[in-house]
């Protein structure tokens, strides 16, 4: 039996649900070969969100209303009220091993009039209904009253994406008319404000690789929010049709490589780890990891956890920045041999020939 909790329920009709976990759910029946762990859920208004994210089918600044689009994958509108149903009956069943539960529910908030309110109350119906089922929200920067609400309301954890990771390619990326609803200093500042509400480690924001940014801007960003006790989650660009970037060009899986190995060190490793990052003097690349040894390489690969999928405990994502048959970016699932080999041979580049293994 469903508890109708918030006062709001009944205004609630859609819920955008991407497509890996309306097929876990058994809205639609599509092949699988990696389920998500995490149910994506997305909040449903017929306006463009408010946001002007140059690389985003939601914003105001696309050229094509793709509604059920969010980077490259579809999200199809449903009934609020089955999908309760849905999840209540999944999170039940008795036969696991054929349709895994969710680890967490993610919400993707849209940035409309209206949107916290909304936001509210689904995490608040969730939680009532769901009360250890972990869950996080994406949402634009609010203020520390309203976070408080949705941290009392069940929320465990909150992401505010900065997506660029300078002030300046902010600006172009996400604020190019320089009327847009983000502002740089805003989002640090609800960022900040998260801490104080959430705790260390609890907050999260959302980087892109390849936007246009150094090597050496991305990682220096990523060492703050480390040192900030912010986890940065890591996206690599994917350029989605009819958006103002749809001809950006999609940087290569070694670029990406070298951010995912340089945040698991910052992460992981933390002391000193930034010194040992050298970059060109023309692009700002990272080209050595002074120290990094073939032994030590190898040692992070066989551990995985570098190249996973970056986000919350429970997330996954299959699929969301790369496509069935491409090489993985973030990894779904456990990593085979001959992907570990390839990631070898990605990574090689960084190692200290100087050092040599005992």
């Amino acid at each position: 039996m469903l508890r109708k909790s918030p006062e709001t329920f009944e205004k609630i009709d859609g819920i955008r649900i991407s497509a890996g976990s309306a097929a876990l759910l058994g809205f639609t029946d599509i092949k699988v070969d990696v389920w998500p762990t995490t149910c994506y859920l997305m909040t449903y208004t017929d306006a463009s969100c408010a946001g002007e994210c140059q690389f985003c089918p939601q914003g105001s600044s696309t050229h094509y209303k793709a509604t059920e689009q969010l980077s490259r994958v579809q999200w199809p509108v449903f009934k609020w009220e089955e999908f309760l149903h849905r999840l209540l009956k999944l999170q039940n069943n008795q036969q696991q091993e054929i349709k895994p539960p969710f680890q967490r529910i993610c919400l993707q908030t849209l940035n409309y009039p209206g949107f916290f309110e909304e936001a509210l109350s689904i995490i608040t119906t969730i939680h009532a209904n769901f009360p250890s089922l972990p869950l996080s929200a994406a949402i634009p920067p609010i203020n520390k009253e309203q976070m408080a609400k949705l941290k009392n309301n069940g929320l465990d954890r909150i992401g505010i994406a900065l997506d660029a990771c300078t002030p300046e390619l902010f600006e172009k990326i996400k604020n190019p008319s320089h009327q847009g609803p983000y502002r740089w200093e805003k989002h640090l500042q609800a960022l900040d404000e998260a801490l104080d509400v959430f705790g260390n480690q609890l907050v999260t924001t959302h980087l892109i690789v390849g936007l246009g940014e150094t090597e050496r801007e991305m990682i220096n960003l990523i060492e703050k929010c480390v040192q900030k006790h912010v986890q940065p989650g890591i996206f690599l660009f994917t350029p989605v049709s009819h958006t103002p970037m749809a001809k950006h060009p999609r940087p290569t899986i070694e670029q990406f490589r070298r951010i995912q190995i340089a945040r698991y060190l910052l992460l992981f490793q933390k002391k000193n780890s930034a010194k040992r990052f050298q970059y060109s003097q023309s692009k700002g690349e990272l080209v050595k990891i002074s120290g990094l040894t073939e032994s030590e390489l190898r040692a992070i690969i066989d551990r995985e956890i570098a190249f996973y999928t970056a986000g919350c405990p429970g997330c996954n994502r299959p699929y969301y920045t790369s496509r069935p048959g491409q090489e993985h970016d973030g990894f779904p699932r456990k990593i085979f041999p001959q992907e570990k080999k390839r990631i070898f041979e990605e990574l090689s580049p960084l190692l200290d020939t100087m050092q040599e293994d005992d």
